[in-house]
C-alpha cells in the first residue's frame, strides 16, 4: 500500500527541516487497483489526486527528488521520492513523500520539476536481474554510494589513487562516524576505480556517490581528462593558430600539463600549440621559482629509454597566462618524431638544465593538478593530450606538413668571414640538407645531437659569406621541385653527384 506524508522543507535551514520531519502530518490514502495488483507484473505506482487533502487538490504538483539512486535496491515502506505541492516561497515549500509498496530494484521515471497529473508514474520496481540499469557487481560498471543517514559521518582520505586497479576486498577510503570511530570502505569487486571527487573532504551524505568500479579505465579517462582547444582563424593572412582553453584539469582554464619538481619547489607547465604554421612545444616557468635563459635546456625521458632535448634558442619572454599570472614563456619547434614519442611512449621524467646557474632540476613524477597527481595519470594525460593535438592539427590545418627536422640557426658570422656550403645526408629517411656555415663540422655535430643518422657528404670553403649564400641560393633554386622543407631535399643519385662536383 502507498503511504504519504506531508511536511515543510527548508533546504537552507536543516534544523528546521529535521524538526518538521520528526512530526509529519500523516495523510490517509485510498487503495487503487494498481496497488492491489501483484508486484511481479511490474506495474508502476501512479499519482492520484484523490490521495491528497481537499485543500491541496486545486494546487499544482511537481516531482522534486528520489531518495535513492537509479538501479538501487529499495525495501518495502522505504521512502522512494518526494513531490512538491504548490509553488515555492523562497526555499520553503510543502511536500509529500511516496513510500515503497514493495521491495525491488528502483527505476527512476521522473526528473526534478516535472509537472505531475493523474496517472503520472512515480517509479517502477523490478526483480533482481531484470532492469538493465541495475547497480550490480555482476555488471561491467558498479557504483558505490555511501550508506549512512547520520549526517555526522565525515570523509578522511582516499586509500588508493584515482584510476588504480583494485581487487575485491581492497581498502578504498577511510571515514569517521559521529563518535569519531574510524571505518574503512572495501571494494566489493575487482576493477578500475573512478573517484567521484578526488579532492573529497568533510561530511558524507546518505546515498552520496563515492566511486565507480569498471572493468576498463577508458570511460574514466574520457570523462575526467577533457581537452578543449582554442582555434583562432586569422583571415588577414589566412592562417590558423591552435592553443588550449583547458588541458585535463579540474579548472576551467588550463593551457597545458602542469607537474612539479621532485622537491616540490618548482612548477613546470608544457603544452603543444600550432603557431606560424609550425608545431611548437610551449614551456611556462614561474619567475618567482626559476628564470631560465638562452641556451638552457629541457630534457624529457621516457620509460623505453628514449630522450628528447630542447635547447632554449632565445630568452623566455615575460608574459601573463590566461589566469593573469606572471610567467616566463618559451616556444620552440617540435618535430613529428618527437610528437609521436610523447603520444606513444610512457613519459618518465623531465630535467631542466640551467647552465648559467650550474644546476639541474628534476621532476615530472608529481602532478600539479588534482585530477592527475600520480605518475600513472600524468602518463595518461600526456598521451591523450598529444594524440588529440595531432588529430586536431591533421583535421584542421589545410596542407599540414609536420616538421621533419629542426633547422639550427646559423652561427654568428661577419660578412667578411669565410663560409662553407655543405651537403649532408640523413640515412634514416634518405633526405639531404643543402646549407651554409662557417664551421660545417660543428653544424654536423649539432645536428647529430638531435639525429645521430646525419652525416656530411661534401663541403666547400668560400672566401666570404656572400659568395656562399649565392651558391646555396643557386643550388636551392636548381632543386626547388625536390624541396621537402627549408634546406631539406629528396635527391636522386645524379643530383648528389652534380652537387658534389659543384662543391669540389
Amino acid at each position: 500500500m502507498i503511504k504519504y506524508w506531508v511536511k515543510l522543507i527548508n533546504f537552507i535551514f536543516k534544523p528546521i527541516e529535521k524538526a518538521l520531519s520528526e512530526n509529519p502530518e500523516k495523510i490517509k490514502s485510498r487503495q487503487t487497483e494498481i496497488e492491489k495488483q501483484d508486484f511481479h507484473n511490474n506495474n508502476p505506482n501512479k499519482f492520484d489526486l484523490i490521495d491528497y487533502p481537499k485543500e491541496d487538490r486545486n494546487k499544482s504538483f511537481y516531482f522534486h527528488e528520489y531518495n535513492k539512486p537509479n538501479g538501487e535496491w529499495i525495501e518495502i515502506d522505504e521512502p522512494i521520492c518526494k513531490i512538491r505541492i504548490g509553488e515555492m516561497s523562497g526555499f520553503i515549500f510543502k511536500s509529500a513523500s511516496v513510500i515503497a509498496s514493495n521491495s525491488g530494484i528502483l527505476e527512476h521515471t521522473l526528473t526534478k520539476g516535472d509537472l505531475i497529473s493523474n496517472g503520472t508514474i512515480f517509479y517502477k520496481l523490478h526483480q533482481k536481474g531484470e532492469y538493465k540499469n541495475e547497480n550490480s557487481i555482476e555488471n561491467s560498471e558498479f557504483k558505490v554510494y555511501f550508506k549512512g543517514p547520520d549526517t555526522k559521518h565525515s570523509f578522511e582520505k582516499w586509500l588508493i589513487e584515482d584510476g588504480s586497479f583494485v581487487k575485491a576486498g581492497d581498502p578504498i577510503f577511510q571515514f569517521k562516524d559521529s563518535k569519531y570511530r574510524k571505518h574503512i570502505n572495501h571494494s566489493k569487486k575487482a576493477g578500475f576505480i573512478h573517484q567521484n571527487n578526488p579532492r573529497k573532504v568533510g561530511r558524507l551524505n546518505d546515498n552520496e556517490l563515492m566511486y565507480i568500479i569498471r572493468d576498463k579505465d577508458e570511460e574514466r579517462i574520457n570523462e575526467r581528462f577533457i581537452n578543449k582547444p582554442n582555434i583562432i582563424k586569422d583571415e588577414f593572412n589566412n592562417s590558423t593558430i591552435i592553443k588550449w582553453e583547458k588541458v585535463s584539469s579540474r579548472f576551467k582554464i588550463s593551457e597545458g600539463i602542469k607537474t612539479k619538481s621532485d622537491n616540490l619547489i618548482t612548477d613546470f607547465l608544457f603544452s603543444f600549440n600550432f603557431i606560424n604554421n609550425n608545431d611548437q612545444i610551449v614551456f611556462h616557468f614561474d619567475p618567482k621559482q626559476i628564470k631560465p635563459k638562452q641556451y638552457d635546456k629541457v630534457f624529457f625521458l621516457f620509460e623505453d629509454g628514449e630522450q628528447i632535448q630542447f635547447e632554449l634558442t632565445e630568452n623566455p619572454v615575460s608574459s601573463k597566462n590566461r589566469l593573469n599570472e606572471k610567467i616566463l614563456e618559451y616556444k620552440g619547434l617540435i618535430t613529428k618524431t618527437e610528437l609521436e614519442l610523447f603520444a606513444n611512449s610512457n613519459f618518465k621524467k623531465w630535467k631542466i638544465s640551467l647552465l648559467s646557474d650550474k644546476r639541474e632540476i628534476l621532476g615530472g613524477d608529481i602532478g600539479g593538478d588534482d585530477f592527475y597527481l600520480t605518475q600513472n595519470n600524468i602518463q595518461i594525460v600526456i598521451k591523450k593530450f598529444v594524440s588529440e593535438y595531432i588529430d586536431l592539427v591533421n583535421n584542421t590545418i589545410p596542407y599540414y606538413e609536420p616538421t621533419v627536422l629542426k633547422q639550427v640557426r646559423p652561427e654568428k658570422e661577419t660578412t667578411t668571414d669565410f663560409c662553407f656550403v655543405y651537403l649532408m645526408h640523413d640515412t634514416s629517411n634518405d633526405y639531404y640538407k643543402i646549407g651554409i656555415s662557417n664551421s660545417p663540422e660543428y653544424r654536423e655535430r649539432t645536428l647529430q645531437s638531435e639525429k645521430p643518422t646525419i652525416e656530411m657528404i661534401a663541403s666547400k670553403k668560400f672566401p666570404i659569406r656572400k659568395i656562399a649564400e649565392s651558391i646555396e641560393k643557386t643550388l636551392h633554386s636548381a632543386y626547388s621541385e625536390k624541396r621537402l622543407r627549408g634546406e631539406w631535399f629528396e635527391l636522386n643519385d645524379n643530383d648528389i653527384e652534380h652537387i658534389k662536383e659543384t662543391l669540389k
